[in-house]
């Protein structure tokens, strides 16, 4: 018959163990523990000796609480009022890769890209700012066959964005090239 072990006082991660309990589970040992942030967690002793548990689960929320701010919100743009450019860069991403969005057979469907750089909404509110992004302005893609890239974007009004299409007609007259509808306001 194995020898006796006693787990009083010993350190388990953030765990201390405070005693054994009577109760057991499976016919395995539970021992009362103290945890770091002060909670108190009951935990089989095969657990703690395999490095299994190591906390009484706090680690586990702080570990997942820190890849969500890093991921979504460091930026403070997302949630449940999300900002206008929040808006603009995730449809944007969303009709570019996402089969089941309406708009994915003119963008994604056809090949359009968000460049690498842009996954990244901080980076893509970067340039957004630093290219005169209004609230009253709209992104358009300069050459409409091309991705979303710094290089191929600009900020527009509606009018200009309406232009701008595939269906529209491009007319020069003495070197100088605008839509239709341009000229003929002119």
């Amino acid at each position: 018959m194995p020898a006796k072990i006693d787990l009083t006082g010993q350190q388990f991660g953030r765990l201390t163990v405070i005693r054994e309990q009577k109760k057991r589970k499976n016919k395995r040992k539970i021992w009362l523990c103290q945890c770091q942030c002060g909670r108190k967690k009951s935990v089989a002793g095969a657990e703690l000796r395999s490095s299994q548990t190591k906390s009484c689960g706090c680690y586990r929320r702080e570990i997942a609480s820190q890849r969500a701010i890093q991921t979504h919100t460091k930026h403070g743009d997302a949630g449940k009022n999300p900002s206008r450019l929040y808006r603009i860069w995730h449809n944007m991403k969303k009709r570019c890769s996402c089969k089941n969005d309406k708009d994915y057979k003119n963008y994604g469907g056809r090949g359009i890209k968000v460049c690498k750089a842009w996954h990244d909404y901080r980076a893509f509110r970067k340039w957004a700012l630093a290219h005169g992004y209004r609230e009253d302005l709209q992104i358009d893609r300069i050459n409409n066959d091309g991705n979303y890239t710094p290089k191929n974007c600009r900020w527009v009004t509606h009018n200009e964005n309406a232009r701008n299409t595939r269906r529209t007609r491009w007319i020069t007259i003495n070197r100088k090239t605008k839509s239709l509808a341009e000229w003929c306001e002119i």
